[in-house]
C-alpha cells in the first residue's frame, strides 16, 4: 500500500520524470521490433544498452530478444542462462516435446515453459507494462520479450559488485562487531537479520527520486515500533519531491522538522549492531542505496552521545564515559568563548598569580583575545578540513607537523598567547570526543557563534545564550518525540539509559515491560 501510495503521489507531481506516465501504464506490444524500437528511444539507445536476439527452434521459429544493461546486471550469469537455458536447454526440449506430441507449441506454452527454465538463473516474474520493464533493466535485471506475445519475463539478474564488508570507518569501537554496512541495501539488511531472527521484523521498499529512481527500503520490527511513528516516517517519505536520492543526507534534511537549527534530528549509523539495537528499542531504519550510512528515527537528545562499546563494556565505565562525553561536548562549545569573556570582561574572577601570568604572556600580543581566539581556531579549522583532503601517506605527517610548526611559529612571533593554544587545542580534542560526526559539527558552529557573544557580553552573554539554546533543543522534536526527552519532559524510569548506563538486568526488565 505504501509503495502504491508513494509512486502514485510522483506521478501527479512529476513533470520532469523521464517516463511519462501514460507510457508507463502502456502495454507491450505484440511485435517484437517494435518493442525493442521503443526501448531503444526511451533509454536514449544508450550503448551500455545490451540486446541480444536469438530464435527458439519448433516448427514455427519463435523470436526472442533478451535485454539488459551491461555493468548493472551479471554479464556470467546473464551469459550462461541464455546460452544454455534458453538457446541449449529450450530448443532440445520444445523440439522433442513436438516430436513426441505430434503438435506444435504455441507462444503461450513456450513462455511459460522459458518461465520454468529462468527460475534456475534468478527469481522470476512476469511483467506487461512499460513502467515495469523499464524500471526492472535500469535496477539490473533481464527482460525476455517475445515476438507475437504481450508479456515479458523478468529475471533477477543484479550484478553484486559492491565492497566487501568491513570495519566502520568512523563508529570504531576496541570491543564489539568489526562488521559496517555497504552501499547495497540487500546486503544491509541481511547483517540485521542474522541479528535480529525475528519473523516481525519488517522490510518496505520504494524509489525516490524522479530521475534517480533510487532504492529506498524502511526497517522496522512490527509490535515494537508505535504504528503513528511507522505512519509518520511513510507520510513523510511519500511527502519528499525531488528529483534525485544520491545519499541518506537528501533525507535526512528533508525529514527534519526544523531546518534552522545546527542540531541533527536523524541519527546516522554504519553499525549493523547500533541499528539492531535502535530497533528492538521502536525505532525505524532508513536504508538507501549506494550509502554505507543508515538513517533512526526517531532520534533524541542523549542517543548521539551513545555508541556500540557501551553496551559491550561494564556498566560503570560505560557511564563514566558517557558523562566525559557530554563535559566534552560542552567543553568544545564554550571553553574558547569563556576564556575570551574573561580575559575580556572578568579578569577579577582569575587567581591573582594566574592573572599576573597570563598578562606577562599577552604583553607582546597585539590582537584582542576575540582575534587571537578567532585566528586559532581558524587555522586549525583549514588543518582539519586540509587533513581529509591530503593523500594518506602523507597527510598524518603533514597535519602534525603543520600544527606544531604553526602554533610554535605563531606564539613565537607574538601572535598568539601559549595560553589561547592550549585552550584551542582543549575545544579540538573535545570535539572529537564526540561520538556523533554530526552533532561534533553543530557544535563546531555554536562554539564561534558564543565566541561572537562572549566578545561583546562577557559571562552575561553566555548565560543567555545558553538558556536561549536550552529553549531552542526544548522546542524540538523527532517524529512525535520531545528532542530532550528524557530530561525536558523528566521522565525517570527512562533514565536508566540516558547518562548513565544501568544493568542490562534492569535495561531488560523495562524492554519486557514496553513490549
Amino acid at each position: 500500500m505504501f509503495k502504491k501510495k508513494l509512486l502514485k503521489n510522483k506521478k501527479k507531481s512529476s513533470l520532469n520524470s523521464q517516463i511519462d506516465s501514460h507510457f508507463s501504464e502502456g502495454q507491450i506490444n505484440i511485435d517484437l521490433n517494435e518493442n525493442l524500437h521503443i526501448l531503444k528511444d526511451e533509454l536514449v539507445n544508450t550503448d551500455d544498452l545490451i540486446i541480444r536476439k536469438f530464435a527458439i527452434s519448433t516448427q514455427m521459429p519463435i523470436e526472442v530478444a533478451a535485454i539488459y544493461i551491461e555493468g548493472l546486471a551479471d554479464d556470467k550469469l546473464v551469459n550462461k542462462f541464455i546460452s544454455h537455458s534458453l538457446i541449449i536447454e529450450l530448443n532440445e526440449s520444445t523440439e522433442c516435446f513436438e516430436i513426441e506430441n505430434d503438435c506444435t507449441l504455441d507462444i503461450k506454452n513456450i513462455f511459460y515453459l522459458t518461465k520454468e527454465m529462468a527460475s534456475t538463473a534468478g527469481k522470476t516474474k512476469v511483467v506487461s507494462h512499460w513502467g515495469d520493464v523499464i524500471s526492472a533493466i535500469l535496477d539490473g535485471n533481464t527482460i525476455v520479450l517475445f515476438n507475437g506475445y504481450n508479456d515479458a519475463l523478468n529475471i533477477s539478474t543484479v550484478a553484486g559488485d559492491y565492497r566487501a564488508i568491513s570495519e566502520p570507518t568512523t563508529q570504531t569501537v576496541v570491543r564489539g562487531s568489526k562488521e559496517g554496512f555497504i552501499e547495497s541495501i540487500s546486503s544491509n539488511t541481511v547483517m540485521v537479520r542474522r541479528r535480529i531472527k525475528n519473523g516481525k521484523l519488517r522490510v518496505e521498499k520504494m524509489k525516490m527520486g524522479d530521475i534517480s529512481n533510487t532504492d529506498v527500503a524502511i526497517m522496522y520490527i512490527d509490535g515494537i515500533v508505535k504504528k503513528r511513528t511507522i505512519d509518520e516516517v511513510k507520510q513523510r517519505l511519500a511527502g519528499i519531491d525531488t528529483n534525485a536520492i544520491l545519499e541518506s543526507n537528501h533525507i535526512e534534511e528533508l525529514l527534519k522538522e526544523k531546518t534552522l537549527t545546527p542540531f541533527p534530528t536523524v541519527l546516522s549509523t554504519e553499525r549493523p549492531d547500533l541499528l539492531s539495537r535502535s530497533l528492538l528499542a521502536g525505532k525505524v531504519a532508513i536504508f538507501v542505496e549506494g550509502t554505507p550510512f543508515a538513517l533512526l528515527v526517531p532520534s533524541v537528545f542523549s542517543e548521539f552521545f551513545k555508541t556500540s562499546e557501551d553496551y559491550t563494556l561494564f556498566y560503570g565505565i560505560s557511564s563514566l564515559i558517557r558523562i566525559l562525553r557530554y563535559i566534552a561536548f560542552h567543553f568544545s562549545i564554550f571553553s574558547s568563548p569563556i576564556y575570551i569573556a574573561l580575559i575580556t570582561y572578568h579578569q577579577e574572577i582569575i587567581p591573582t598569580d594566574f592573572l599576573i601570568s597570563l598578562i606577562a604572556q599577552r604583553e607582546g600580543v597585539p590582537y584582542p583575545a576575540m582575534v587571537e581566539a578567532m585566528l586559532l581556531e581558524f587555522t586549525f579549522e583549514i588543518l582539519r578540513e586540509a587533513g581529509i583532503r591530503i593523500p594518506r601517506a602523507i597527510g598524518p605527517t603533514i597535519s602534525i607537523a603543520g600544527a606544531l610548526v604553526i602554533g610554535e611559529a605563531a606564539v613565537s612571533a607574538g601572535l598568539v598567547s601559549p595560553t589561547m593554544t592550549i585552550v584551542v587545542a582543549l575545544t579540538a580534542i573535545s570535539n572529537f570526543a564526540i561520538p556523533s560526526y554530526s552533532l561534533a559539527s553543530a557544535a563546531r558552529i555554536l562554539r564561534f557563534i558564543f565566541m561572537i557573544v562572549a566578545a561583546f557580553s562577557g559571562l552575561y552573554g553566555l548565560a543567555l545564550g545558553y538558556l536561549i539554546m536550552i529553549a531552542h533543543l526544548c522546542s524540538m522534536s523527532s517524529f512525535g518525540i520531545q528532542y530532550l526527552s528524557p530530561f525536558a519532559p523528566f521522565y525517570l524510569t527512562r533514565h536508566k539509559d540516558a547518562i548513565l548506563r544501568f544493568p542490562f538486568s534492569l535495561l531488560d526488565q523495562d524492554n519486557k515491560k514496553n513490549g
